[in-house]
């Protein structure tokens, strides 16, 4: 509140489950009126008048989508769609409550709603939950099992009375012990990724890792922001795939559980920069396939030619079909002496490696194979 003497009134809209008691409420609009101009009868027609703008204005925030998910899960659909005010705030707490208690008694509908005993349940906790599930679609498999998983649980968070609690846990920690199972499977993936679809093993005495380490810190230099962190550019992977987070963090720790083959390691290949060109080990450059601009198209650099001549060359920038958030790299599993190493994407976001796009990356593997002959294989 800006003032004492003011209330905070917001709007939404509520979607009835009948058969569920369930009502999943999505605020959309906020209004602030003095004390004195509250008219709690006006508000109430205020909303119901328009139902249909606060209809449109809910369905950018909770898109249809998420309701046929709920849809599904409670195997009903929704039976009606109603204009709410969901809150009423104030400084003073009695006004404010008293404010609300006149609300509920004097809309019909919340007084039905409350008499058949309704729950509530917030539309972005439930929103929140779903786009964390679109992370687990790494195979076919896979995404059934996650779709099994994910569908309990979103059963739970809508119908149980600590449903709320339990969503605000999955959010802030994930679902670890539930996906255990799918984590053993993108680990089996990765396993067979590397066993499999390797760019090239190697025994390890034939590797140089400082020579490309160092080279790696040249190319970081040259296009992207240094911090002096060596563990930024080769760092531990788990075996199921996201990015070892362990209170120790220097090179010599990932190297020494990459050989006891606790873990893998992941060195990049290419990355966006700030501009969002994607600049690989070869120098090369790339704008996503997503991107319009039409001043993405064309960059200038000047190259030497001889003594102190320089020549102006314009080049097109090539087209890359991969996420602004993600990486392209090497994942290295070291067997009984032999190291393989493998194309994989990087996601930056989630900091895990998936291995599902691959197949879009194979006019990269013999770039990247050359570039580990150079300074990486002695």
């Amino acid at each position: 509140m800006a003032h004492d003497d003011e209330v905070l009134i917001t709007y939404g809209l509520g979607y009835a489950f009948e058969r569920s008691k369930l009502l999943i409420i999505s605020e959309v609009e906020e209004k602030v009126v003095s004390k004195k101009e509250v008219n709690i009868m006006e508000e109430i027609n205020i909303v119901n008048k328009f139902k249909e703008k606060l209809d449109s204005k809910c369905a950018l925030k909770f898109p249809k989508s998420y309701l046929t998910n709920v849809e599904e899960v409670l195997e009903e659909k929704v039976s009606k769609t109603i204009p709410i005010i969901t809150s009423i705030k104030a400084k003073d707490v009695d006004k404010q409550d008293h404010l609300m208690d006149e609300y509920v008694k004097k809309d019909l509908s919340q007084m039905r709603l409350r008499k058949e005993g309704y729950i509530q349940k917030d539309s972005t906790l439930i929103k929140e939950y779903l786009d964390s599930c679109s992370e687990n679609t790494y195979a076919k498999n896979i995404k059934e099992k996650s779709l099994k998983y994910n569908k309990m649980i979103l059963k739970i968070i809508l119908t149980s009375s600590f449903g709320d609690e339990f969503g605000d846990f999955l959010s802030k920690q994930g679902q670890a012990t539930i996906l255990e199972e799918i984590d053993k499977n993108v680990g089996e993936q990765l396993e067979n990724l590397l066993k499999n679809d390797y760019l090239i093993k190697k025994k390890y005495s034939e590797l140089d890792f400082l020579n490309m380490l160092l080279f790696l810190e040249e190319w970081q230099r040259k296009y992207f922001k240094w911090d002096g962190k060596y563990t930024d550019l080769m760092f531990s992977i788990n075996k199921d795939g996201r990015k070892y987070k362990g209170r120790k963090d220097e090179i010599k720790d990932s190297v020494i559980s990459f050989i006891k083959e606790k873990r893998y390691l992941y060195l990049p290949f290419g990355k966006y920069n700030d501009d969002n060109i994607f600049i690989n080990l070869s120098d090369e450059r790339y704008c996503s396939i997503n991107e319009n601009d039409e001043n993405r198209s064309q960059y200038v650099i000047l190259e030497k030619k001889e003594n102190n001549l320089y020549q102006i060359v314009s080049n097109e920038y090539k087209k890359i079909d991969l996420e602004e958030n993600s990486e392209l790299g090497y994942l290295l599993s070291y067997d009984n002496d032999t190291v393989y190493i493998s194309l994989v994407v990087y996601d930056k976001k989630h900091e895990k490696v998936i291995c599902k796009y691959n197949n879009k990356f194979t006019d990269f593997k013999s770039k990247m194979i050359e570039e580990l002959e150079k300074h990486f294989i002695l």
